[in-house]
């Protein structure tokens, strides 16, 4: 389950955090290690990576043209997801490529700031990883490959282009392992915890609320699927966009063991809006009242939307909070 810093209203996932704070350090020492000769370089791997980052977010539009359009809100919520990165990447490449043919700068003084900084990143984030995550094969991995290469790059007798070369490819494939192929931890974590409670592992307090048409349903009846729980109020913008992603990926894994269960915060809002609301964007998943507003005390929503996501053993195994698209479910379910 991810975990959040609450600051106010404001909810910070603990690792966007650790990968933010990794850049900035990772970036800024050693721009204040280099000598003013290579500062034009290091401008460059940092306007890279800003426009690669911007890229990555409005990818979105790229690779969903049509609901960009209609929707230009979701620009603001959602990115292209790991084929954004890749387009990111390409962006940030091109760039590069560009700027050292139109310049004098140093082919060779960009790769090596590149290691420098790739590798001074792995090194800041595995030491958050390792005294704040406690996540510790990570943080000796991170600890020992990118420390080690981080002080031999540093080194200025170190001059050999083929070895930055070389470098700059292990860093890229140690990002890619890094972002595609990280463990399942829900697995890892599922079995080792069944008490109830809203942590990874717990089991989730059992609820039954009323839907729309008047049916009572319990969350204990949907044991045996992947359920999605979602908080929700009809005045929230980020819920207004992603309900249409939410249908759609219901619709396209309605034969599959999954089930969306969205429940409607009526004590903060009302029947009628929740009514309006479904039938503009046409669910039909189960929605559900909440009039009390005690089942979202129960589990402690405070943003909207709030996401968890239960195994089909009834276990918690992801919480999300703000919007989904239907990558992003899909990832949850892998």
């Amino acid at each position: 389950m991810k975990d959040y810093i609450q600051w106010g209203n404001l909810h910070l996932d603990v690792q966007t955090v650790y990968l933010l704070v990794s850049f900035l350090v990772a970036f800024g020492t050693v721009y204040l290690k280099l000598g003013k000769a290579k500062r034009e370089e290091w401008h460059l791997t940092w306007n890279a990576a800003l426009l690669s980052v911007f890229v990555w977010k409005l990818s979105y539009f790229l690779l969903h043209p049509v609901l960009s359009l209609k929707h230009p809100v979701y620009l603001l919520y959602f990115s292209g997801g790991k084929p954004g990165i890749l387009i990111g990447a390409a962006a940030a490449l091109a760039y590069v490529f560009l700027q050292l043919s139109k310049s004098s700068l140093s082919l060779y003084a960009f790769l090596h700031i590149l290691c420098l900084e790739g590798f001074s990143f792995f090194l800041v984030y595995g030491f958050l990883r390792a005294f704040l995550a406690k996540d510790m094969l990570v943080s000796i991995i991170c600890l020992i490959s990118s420390g080690g290469l981080a002080i031999f790059l540093s080194r200025k007798k170190n001059r050999l282009f083929p070895i930055s070369a070389v470098l700059v490819l292990l860093l890229a494939l140690g990002s890619t392992s890094f972002l595609w192929l990280k463990p399942d931890e829900a697995e890892i974590r599922a079995d080792a915890v069944s008490t109830t409670g809203l942590r990874q592992g717990n089991v989730p307090p059992d609820f039954a609320l009323k839907t729309l048409d008047g049916k009572k349903i319990s969350l204990s009846h949907f044991k045996g699927k992947t359920v999605f729980l979602n908080f929700w109020a009809s005045w929230c913008p980020p819920c207004q966009a992603e309900m249409p992603e939410m249908e759609k990926f219901y619709k396209e894994n309605r034969h599959q063991q999954i089930e969306i269960l969205s429940v409607h915060l009526t004590s903060e809002d009302s029947v009628q809006a929740a009514r309006a609301f479904t039938e503009k964007h046409r669910l039909t998943f189960p929605v559900l009242l909440d009039k009390t507003g005690t089942v979202s005390k129960r589990f402690r929503v405070m943003t909207l939307p709030t996401t968890f996501v239960i195994s089909p053993q009834g276990k918690i195994v992801q919480q999300h909070i703000g919007p989904l698209n239907r990558e992003m479910m899909a990832s949850f379910i892998q």
